[in-house]
């Protein structure tokens, strides 16, 4: 197992920070850096939060003739978290019984996600306060900046800057990445104080970029094009920061065609000028376009976008994704004729016209209709975060004939939001041939309530044998039932006897199931995301039940069946 020499670790820890999402200061330069003049008038930095006490953490001690107070040890950093109590933290002792090579080797495979159970035990793994495992002659931090990196990578930088901003006395590495947490999550006072308040030994262009952008975001031109020039004296590589700085201060410049680095002063500088970001960036990790999705500087079309790429992901909520849709900019035509001009204006602009529609309508026809046409294909990677934005509001149409033609569109999506009372509704008045096709759905979401099976195969029920896909999904459906602890009619699995991959016995799903039988936590969470890899929990129906599986047995059955549902709806069942 790859494991980082103890003297690299926090180093390679940080610098993973500044990666995540492509971003770090400018490095080639020709003669000495220079530390600017021009200071940025920024309010000093706001003192961090208090850390959080390690669980573990002894207290002082009292005799009744004589008062001796045990000097406290310094609260463990890597134990920090940004979760409270009402914030459903993991257990406190999740990394009991994982070392922390395990762990450094495995946080690599959190990636993003598609599914929100996936993203919400991301977030709350990464995001806990809980007593580290033993990192022997490890550097304190290291844990904490790794975990850190994993939650910018997921689309979190301010969970990440929350980490960050508990580590007491940080050094100019941890510093830098505060400052480009600070940009990136919308804080530039955090950013701009940091850079402010920066070590004078610290000399790379780094800070001196930083201090011309917090010039530039307060409005001092005359101060911060002396910055500027002051950095091409240095011969500190450009690639187009200049005529972004230029830009945000009133000055016309030709942008470049690609966000330069720092990226992140770069979405700052963008936001205050007011100008889109480039084509080329458009397709940019999590954290970038939740920077966009958030910043009110950028045009309103490629705010819209790049919250719905944002909301996929989970790096905003549902909710925040449903404001911005309602928030849109529509003409009168726009409201009048809905279906054509929604149509007509295709992708976020298109959605957010059949949302509002939806959201306006006072006939419950139009509104289901305009649902169904909102919400889009099923297997989009928008799809449920699309389904999660609507969810008021499908919630509130009732099952009519006059929307028989749309029940099992409605039926699915219900049952893919947990709904199984309201989705039943939809599922009674839909054709006897749309009845079968949910019937496994509806068992993985809800079997007490669930119809009777009626006597055909899974695989029948699927699709039958002339839909290539049919076994595939029959065996999906049948063992995450299994993992439900759903037993069906053993003839209804017939088929599946000759044509069904078996469970994994090695690899990622051994990894998985020895990690869950000794009730490692962390280990089964770290293993969970490991099977899964980058292809994502419909690719590997066996595995994906196996997770299921193996979150019943680490105690977290509520996310067990949250994820059955979300590898119910990926695969098509």
């Amino acid at each position: 197992m790859p494991v980082f020499p103890t003297r690299t670790r926090l180093a390679a820890a940080l610098a993973a920070v500044l990666a995540a999402s492509a971003i770090g200061a400018a490095s080639a330069q020709v003669g000495p850096p220079v530390r600017l003049a021009p200071g940025a008038a920024v309010p000093p930095a706001p003192p961090a939060a208090a850390p959080l006490a390690a669980p573990d953490q002894p207290s002082s001690q009292h005799s009744s003739q004589d008062v001796t107070i045990d000097q406290l040890p310094p609260p463990n950093v890597d134990a920090q978290g940004v979760l409270g109590p009402n914030d459903r933290p993991l257990p406190a002792d999740l990394w009991q019984g994982t070392s922390l090579d395990e762990v450094e080797a495995l946080l690599p495979k959190i990636r993003p996600s598609t599914s929100a159970t996936l993203q919400d035990l991301a977030y709350r793994l990464l995001a806990s306060p809980a007593t580290p495992p033993d990192a022997g002659n490890a550097p304190a931090g290291a844990l904490l900046a790794y975990r850190a990196e994993r939650l910018t990578a997921l689309g979190h930088p301010d969970a990440a800057l929350g980490l960050l901003q508990s580590i007491p006395s940080p050094g100019e590495d941890v510093s830098r990445a505060v400052v480009d947490l600070g940009f990136l999550s919308g804080d530039t006072r955090t950013a701009c104080a940091t850079a402010h308040a920066r070590d004078p030994a610290w000399q790379n262009p780094f800070w001196d970029q930083a201090n011309v952008t917090c010039l530039a975001l307060d409005g001092k031109a005359d101060d911060a094009q002396l910055g500027l020039d002051m950095l091409r004296e240095a011969k500190v590589k450009d690639d187009g920061f200049s005529a972004l700085v230029l830009k945000a201060v009133g000055i016309d410049a030709k942008l470049p065609d690609s966000l330069p680095t720092p990226t992140t002063m770069s979405l700052v500088l963008l936001q205050k000028a007011g100008q889109p970001l480039p084509k080329r960036a458009l397709d940019a990790p999590p954290s970038i376009q939740r920077a966009v999705a958030l910043g009110d500087g950028f045009p309103p079309d490629q705010r819209l976008a790049a919250a719905e790429k944002a909301a996929a992901y989970g790096a905003i909520s549902p909710e925040r994704l449903a404001q911005m849709y309602l928030a849109a900019d529509l003409t009168d035509d726009d409201r009048q004729t809905p279906l054509t001009r929604a149509k007509a204006a295709g992708g976020a602009r298109g959605r957010a016209i059949l949302f509002c529609a939806a959201h306006e309508s006072g006939q419950l026809v139009a509104k289901g209709n305009f649902l169904v046409s909102f919400l889009g294909d099923s297997k989009s990677e928008l799809f449920p975060a699309l389904l999660r934005a609507a969810g008021p509001m499908l919630v509130e149409v009732p099952a009519t004939e006059d929307l028989r033609s749309v029940a099992p569109d409605f039926a699915r999506a219900l049952y893919a939001l947990d709904q199984p009372r309201q989705a039943a509704a939809w599922l009674e008045i839909a054709t006897p041939e749309a009845q079968a096709a949910l019937l496994p759905l509806a068992h993985v979401v809800d079997d007490a309530s669930a119809p009777a099976w009626p006597n055909q195969s899974v695989t029948d029920l699927a699709g039958g044998r002339k839909d290539g896909a049919a076994t595939r999904r029959a065996t999906a459906a049948a063992q995450l039932m299994e993992a439900e602890g759903v037993v069906l009619p053993e003839q209804m699995l017939l088929p599946l006897a000759d044509d069904g991959p078996s469970m994994p016995t090695t690899g990622p799903g051994a990894q998985l199931a020895a990690a869950a039988l000794s009730n490692r936590l962390g280990m089964t969470l770290l293993a969970l995301f490991a099977t899964v890899g980058d292809q994502g929990i419909g690719a590997q129906p066996a595995l994906a039940a196996e997770a299921v599986a193996a979150l019943r047995q680490v105690g977290l059955a509520d996310d067990a069946h949250r994820l059955a549902i979300d590898i119910a709806i990926a695969e098509g069942i």
